[in-house]
Parts: structure tokens; C-alpha cells; sequence
């Protein structure tokens, strides 16, 4: 089932793919970078819609993102999804998704950790680091098999690709491109990305009395959806994947919607906190 792969959520797979592509340097170049602020959300997840022969009558989960940085640390984004799944054909499915990202300070170099269970069932585990280069993207997998794997150069990670998108927004670009390798997939595939990114609107008011409550700010608010392709794949074909967001300035994400071809999930921000950088040791 595809859903137990997919551990990208706002970008992860963050989000994360091929058409009129855009070249990495977004705006103008005296443009302020893009600062993600760190913080902890939870998402309540409910049935959206469901087509074709899988049989699922109902769904509910949840999903908890965190994402830290620090000037020293770099960024680190941790992710966990839990859906349970219902219906006459598959009766009950318990799926479990967890991945963590670190990218280095420096941006070169990613660690990366997936874990994938469904019920009571082994769990898939994939670990690795990433490291760029100038003649390719260099994967070295420690898990589930040792392997080397390469990747083109201009691969984005999970935070580069979620700061090149808020960026692009707020040049008023309404197309971002990137293929993106995040470790999902048992590490052996970085997928073709391309969002198309909205006007910017105003933010629901029960998400921004969570933002008030945590003592963050909103900024721009942009509707944004990311399909996600097989690399290789033509862009007019349909993609193995959708999310779709409002996505604030700071890198806070709500009005989830998670497009699994067969089936899709709404996600509802019920909690928010804000938390500190991580201090250098």
C-alpha cells in the first residue's frame, strides 16, 4: 500500500518534484533567506475520499511534525504518521511511518532514518547519509542493504527544498520545481517534484488562534500543492502522489490534504507549540 511509504508530508517527502522546471536561486539574490521557525504540530487525519477497488470505508489518524534548528545542529525534521485504516475487503490496517532528517548546518550533508510498519508486522527500516558533491548527489545506505546510490548534483534536500519553495511564493512565482531525495521509498528513489502555489489569502481563525496561542506569527499565507512523480516520469501524466497546504511564511503548514491516488486524507491542525533553536554545545 502506497501510503506506507509516502513519510514526506509537507515537503517531506517533505514535500518535495518536473515540468517547467525552475532553477534553484529563487527572487532576487539581495532577498532575505528564508527561516524556518522551529516548532511542533499535530494533525488530525480523516477520510477525504476513496475511488477504485482497495475497499476502505473509513479512516483516522494523526500526524506529528517537529522541526529544530540551530545555528551549530543544522536542521532536523521529525516526522511520524499513524493512519488506521477500515473496510469489508482489507478490514483493519494499522500503518505506522516514521522518518528524521538531519541536514548539516552547511547544507551539504544529510543523515536520514525511515521506519515503516503495518500492524503487527516487521517493520521496513532504511538508514543512510547523503552527501553533495560536485559530480552527483552520493547516497550511502546502511540499511536495509549496504549500497551506494547517486543522484544529479542539483537534488534538493527535504529543508532546502521546503525554504526554495517559500521563497519562490514570496517572489510572487506561482510554479517551484525540484526533484528531492529524502530517504523514503528504502532510499532508492529521489522523485520529481512540481508545486503550483497560489494566491496568497488569509489564514482560517481556529489556525490562527493556534498560532496565537503559541506565540507565532503568520506572515504570508499561500495555498500550495506538490505532486510528487516517479523521476523520468512525463509531468502530464498522473502523479504517484499529491499534498496539498496552506503554507505560511515561517514554514508552519495547515489544511492538510494527502492525495494517495486511490484514496485521500484531510489533516486538521489541533496543536501548536513554538520552540527554541538548539543551542550550540
Amino acid at each position: 500500500m502506497k501510503i506506507q511509504n509516502r513519510t514526506r508530508v509537507i515537503e517531506y517527502r517533505g514535500l518535495m518534484m518536473a515540468g517547467a522546471l525552475l532553477l534553484a536561486g529563487v527572487g532576487s539574490s539581495s532577498a532575505a533567506p528564508v527561516v524556518l521557525a522551529p516548532h511542533r504540530a499535530v494533525y488530525d487525519l480523516i477520510l477525504d475520499r476513496t475511488k477504485g477497488s482497495l475497499g476502505i470505508d473509513t479512516a483516522q489518524g494523526r500526524i506529528v511534525f517537529e522541526l529544530e534548528s540551530g545555528r551549530c545542529t543544522g536542521l532536523v525534521q521529525t516526522f511520524r504518521q499513524l493512519v488506521i485504516l477500515g473496510g469489508g475487503e482489507i478490514g483493519t490496517k494499522v500503518v505506522d511511518s516514521q522518518s528524521r532528517t538531519t541536514e548539516d548546518p552547511d547544507g551539504k550533508t544529510m543523515k536520514f532514518s525511515v521506519l515503516n510498519r503495518i500492524n503487527n508486522e516487521p517493520a521496513s527500516e532504511t538508514s543512510g547519509i547523503a552527501t553533495r558533491k560536485e559530480t552527483g548527489l552520493d547516497v550511502r545506505l546502511s540499511a536495509p542493504i549496504k549500497s551506494v546510490l547517486v543522484f544529479p548534483a542539483t537534488t534538493s534536500f527535504p529543508g532546502e527544498h521546503y525554504r526554495g519553495l517559500i521563497a519562490a511564493a514570496q517572489a510572487g512565482q506561482t510554479l517551484f520545481a525540484r526533484q528531492v531525495y529524502d530517504g523514503a521509498d528504502e532510499g532508492q528513489s529521489a522523485p520529481d517534484t512540481f508545486a503550483v502555489i497560489g494566491k496568497a489569502r488569509t489564514l482560517a481563525a481556529d489556525d490562527r488562534a493556534l498560532l496565537d496561542k503559541a506565540g507565532m506569527t503568520a506572515g504570508s499565507v499561500w495555498p500550495v500543492e506538490i505532486a510528487y512523480f516517479d523521476p523520468g516520469k512525463d509531468p502530464v501524466d498522473e502523479p504517484s502522489y499529491r499534498v496539498s497546504m496552506d503554507l505560511l511564511e515561517n514554514g508552519v503548514s495547515t489544511a492538510l490534504r494527502l492525495d494517495y491516488s486511490t484514496f485521500s486524507l484531510k489533516g486538521r491542525l489541533v496543536a501548536l507549540e513554538k520552540k527554541a533553536e538548539t543551542p550550540c554545545p
